[in-house]
């Protein structure tokens, strides 16, 4: 079974984005800030993690440079989940290591989908 990290720090989205990946037959682990990522991908081991860009405590993007930075945690694929939806936004995720970006709101099936495509390129890409 694929396990899925989603962080952010409002509980609706959380809602949303767990009850979408539960149906959709993977296992969810979720936290509501940036602070717990990092800690949750070592003990957890999540096959994508879901990140919300705007939280309170550290940030999507901070927090996606201190998963990126270590080598336990580097190879685990990040989508940005976020309402900030300027193409330079998605450009600084993407640079810092990002696969995907999913806007907020998002249309039904976007989710499913981009997680769908993540998680088939990761294992696509450990395959080679």
């Amino acid at each position: 079974m694929v396990r899925l990290l989603v962080v952010d720090d409002s509980p609706d989205v959380r809602l949303a984005l767990v009850t979408i990946l539960e149906n959709a037959g993977h296992d969810v682990v979720e936290a509501e800030d940036g602070d717990k990522v990092f800690d949750l991908a070592i003990s957890e081991t999540p096959n994508l993690v879901l990140l919300d860009v705007i939280m309170p405590r550290v940030n999507g993007l901070d927090a996606l440079v201190t998963l990126k930075a270590d080598t336990q945690t580097s190879p685990i694929p990040v989508i940005m989940v976020t309402a900030k939806s300027r193409p330079e936004d998605m450009a600084m995720a993407r640079s810092l290591g990002a696969v995907e970006y999913i806007t907020k709101p998002w249309t039904d099936g976007d989710v499913e989908l981009r997680v769908d495509w993540a998680l088939a390129a990761d294992h696509e890409q450990k395959t080679r």
